[in-house]
């Protein structure tokens, strides 16, 4: 056979041709995988008109919407006066009964005071037994009103990273100052919006805490310092939400500003050697 010596081995020529045929399959095999994904037109469409909407929503978040809820916020804060913190206490349960005084520490001997006594018994609900211990209104009111502006900062947060994180090239070696400054915005927004969740997990916390301390003033109405404590917890409360909002119109204005000052890099991460030139 032709190529083959003696033996039965391989001619070094066929050798040779047989590495250069496994060299050019694994070369097309490389450029096979390092070629880019091919979409189909109508998936590749939509996918670019999301990418459209959500810079064209994030735009107008950055440019509008944060000083418009920044303004609305700080008009809302200075309405939540510190002085009001008397106006929240809220105490739902009885006063405790009445048991008369006694001088001395000898045995109570009168009849009538015994029977009187003996008929005092628990304590008993306002309006009877099976009535519901309502929640501080005007605690419950502020909570509802602040979620949804917590729920919104989520939201709209939630959206301006997306568009940020559409706008980051890909991986290259070096000149990537501007992709940084992306991916502090990036981790920032996600900051606000972890921070925002954990606001709404406190109300819940809030509720739970409450409610023990309003069953124990049930169960042991005599005891005041329950009494003071839910007044102290309410006053707390009150002043955490008022926090809150100041925390959410801090954000708005936090976000507006870094994002303003860093526009240019985060539209375009990365300098082309025409603009270094001028």
């Amino acid at each position: 056979m032709l190529g083959v010596g003696g033996g039965g081995k391989p001619s070094p020529r066929a050798e040779e041709r047989d590495i250069q045929v496994l060299s050019t399959q694994r070369l097309a095999s490389l450029r096979a995988m390092a070629s880019p994904l091919k979409l189909k037109q109508d998936v590749q469409g939509k996918v670019e008109s999301f990418r459209a909407r959500i810079a064209q929503e994030a735009e107008d978040l950055v440019s509008t919407f944060f000083p418009q809820k920044l303004s609305e916020l700080d008009s809302r804060v200075q309405q939540l006066r510190l002085q009001d913190l008397s106006r929240i206490r809220s105490v739902p349960a009885p006063e405790p009964p009445a048991v008369p005084d006694i001088a001395g520490d000898g045995p109570i001997r009168d009849p009538q005071l015994m029977q009187t006594q003996a008929s005092v018994k628990g304590p008993v609900l306002p309006g009877g037994e099976g009535q519901l211990l309502r929640s501080n209104q005007h605690l419950v009111e502020l909570i509802e009103q602040v979620k949804p502006e917590i729920e919104l900062l989520r939201e709209k947060c939630n959206t301006v990273r997306m568009w940020v994180q559409l706008l980051i090239p890909k991986v290259e070696d070096g000149n990537n100052f501007g992709v940084s400054i992306q991916e502090d915005t990036v981790d920032q927004l996600w900051t606000v919006e972890s921070t925002a969740a954990s606001y709404l997990r406190r109300f819940s916390t809030y509720y739970n805490t409450r409610a023990k301390l309003v069953s124990k003033i049930v169960k042991y109405p005599q005891v005041e310092d329950y009494r003071r404590t839910v007044a102290e917890v309410d006053e707390n409360e009150y002043l955490s939400i008022r926090q809150i909002l100041l925390h959410v119109r801090n954000q708005y204005a936090t976000l507006h500003d870094v994002i303003l000052k860093n526009i240019e890099k985060i539209k375009s991460p990365r300098s082309t050697n025409t603009d270094n030139l001028y």
